[in-house]
């Protein structure tokens, strides 16, 4: 008796982490998502409508004005990333000094990964226009 309700107690508990992990992870890459869709004119747009409950006619009469400043983000987004580009590349020459060829090369690697990245979504907000 004493072992069925340990296994019980047990096999709840796991199911309740499982659940949990699962649950938890989803919410994360929804948030993730979200903040994701800043970078494009639609979610921009629907973000700030969503926030100021906007009405359909307000939509319509803003439309032009929230997609322009969606290109103006844009455009700061892209600068950031050109920046961080310039950053990380006077970083990675004065680390090349001082690790190991091995340790620099998986730097670059991910540098060109993360680069290769944003080249992809640049070129998916262009297809957009």
């Amino acid at each position: 008796m004493k072992t069925k309700l340990t296994l019980l107690l047990i096999t709840s508990l796991l199911i309740g982490f499982l659940i949990g992990f699962l649950a938890s992870g989803r919410m994360t890459k929804t948030k993730v998502e979200k903040i994701k869709s800043w970078n494009t004119r639609e979610g921009f747009r629907t973000h700030l409508f969503d926030i100021m409950e906007a009405d359909e006619m307000q939509r319509a009469e803003l439309k032009v004005l929230m997609d322009s400043f969606s290109d103006l983000h844009w455009k700061m987004v892209n600068q950031h990333w050109e920046n961080q580009n310039v950053f990380f590349d006077s970083l990675y020459n004065q680390l090349e000094k001082r690790v190991t060829k091995e340790q620099f090369d998986k730097l670059i690697e991910h540098r060109d990964k993360v680069r290769a990245e944003k080249t992809q979504k640049k070129a998916q907000r262009d297809q957009q226009k």
